[in-house]
């Protein structure tokens, strides 16, 4: 026969322990941190945008247009590099040797240098803020050389946003850098 009052409190008993239960996977998945930024940067981004917000909020596209190419890469040594192509990107000088560009006319290799930015350096990154500070040892811009360029980070999913505070133009900007990740496939 069926002891009801004795099946009523196992019952319970269970119920107790499938929600206890319940409340320590939760504790123990919330708990859980993300991996650290040094973590996840780590290897080849393709540039998907680059915007320019003013103090009003309007974003402009001043210096690479709305198109860039580019790339940013990341190793676990503590080493990076970028270069990034504006839009619409240099045609001059035509020439594949580093000899026959030095002897293009003035006005080509201008063309060639403002539609095209480099640098080169190490990392290290700061999870309180959260940010990733470019040491920059050479670039294209002599003026970068042995400064360091802080960057907020945001990272979602295969995107990586870098942001920026920046002075030009007569007034402060916030440069906004979309990222994505290259995986071995693409």
């Amino acid at each position: 026969m069926l002891d009801l009052p004795r099946f009523a409190k196992e019952a319970g008993l269970r119920q107790r322990l499938c929600i206890l239960l319940l409340l320590c996977n939760a504790a123990f998945t919330f708990g859980q941190k993300s991996p650290a930024i040094k973590d996840q940067l780590p290897g080849t981004w393709r540039l998907v945008s680059i915007e320019t917000i003013r103090p009003s909020g309007e974003i402009i596209y001043p210096f690479y247009g709305k198109h860039p190419q580019g790339l940013l890469m990341y190793d676990r040594s503590g080493w990076m590099s970028v270069q990034i192509v504006a839009d619409p990107m240099p045609m001059v000088p035509r020439t594949s040797s580093r000899e026959e560009f030095l002897k293009a006319p003035q006005s080509e290799k201008v063309a060639a240098i403002d539609g095209y930015y480099a640098y080169f350096g190490t990392w290290t990154t700061d999870e309180s803020t959260p940010s990733v500070t470019h040491h920059i040892r050479q670039s294209l811009s002599p003026g970068e050389r042995d400064q360091d360029g802080v960057r907020g980070v945001a990272l979602q999913g295969n995107r990586l946003t870098l942001t920026a505070k920046t002075h030009e133009m007569g007034e402060d900007h916030q440069r906004r850098l979309v990222w994505e990740r290259i995986t071995s496939s693409q």
